[in-house]
């Protein structure tokens, strides 16, 4: 084999540098201001906590950065809470036409899903290159859907099993720098 084919493995130690009692102070501000704002103030929280966890997380003494603004979270947020209410009030007015709201939402959920990994990941950045996701409707559909529904067939104890493929299928379609990502969850040795 070439080197082309294999090229060297890079290995960098993560290094978390954030302390218990500096994030507390962090979190009981975002709890009391999102508790006063009527949770509103929550998008806000997020972006704080993820600078945070993403700015003491290191590969190589790099932090890592969370891009995305309260803003777009709080949009997103909206977009969710008139879905949900929506919802709410359709089943209240009919109970057929919750069950059918219900399977749509199912039948949603994988594009929802996709979309939000795609923002996290596009949100996310190391040394300035930002990470990207490439899963498709279907790959969500099979790994958050069907297996977790089938692992209720076995009384959860596939759920590991299903829990598994969902972190490979996540990982499998991130890519850094136009580089997609490779994972071995393999357990055997």
């Amino acid at each position: 084999t070439t080197a082309q084919e294999n090229p060297p493995v890079r290995v960098g130690k993560v290094v978390f540098s954030g302390q218990a009692g500096e994030f507390f102070g962090i979190w009981i501000v975002n709890l009391l201001l999102s508790i006063v704002t009527l949770g509103i103030y929550s998008a806000w929280a997020k972006v704080r906590t993820n600078q945070y966890f993403y700015g003491h997380t290191r590969i190589d003494s790099q932090p890592f950065r969370y891009l995305a603004t309260p803003i777009q979270i709080l949009k997103g947020r909206i977009i969710a809470v008139i879905i949900f209410a929506l919802f709410f009030i359709a089943s209240s007015l009919s109970p057929v036409l919750a069950v059918v709201l219900a399977l749509l939402f199912m039948l949603a959920s994988p594009w929802l899903i996709v979309q939000s990994l795609k923002f996290n990941m596009r949100m996310t950045s190391y040394r300035n290159v930002r990470f990207a996701f490439h899963g498709d409707y279907a790959g969500a559909f099979k790994y958050f859907v069907l297996l977790p529904v089938l692992a209720v067939f076995t009384l959860y104890l596939a759920m590991p099993w299903a829990l598994k493929k969902i972190d490979r299928y996540i990982c499998s379609n991130t890519s850094f720098g136009g580089q997609k990502m490779q994972i071995n969850t393999d357990t055997s040795s």
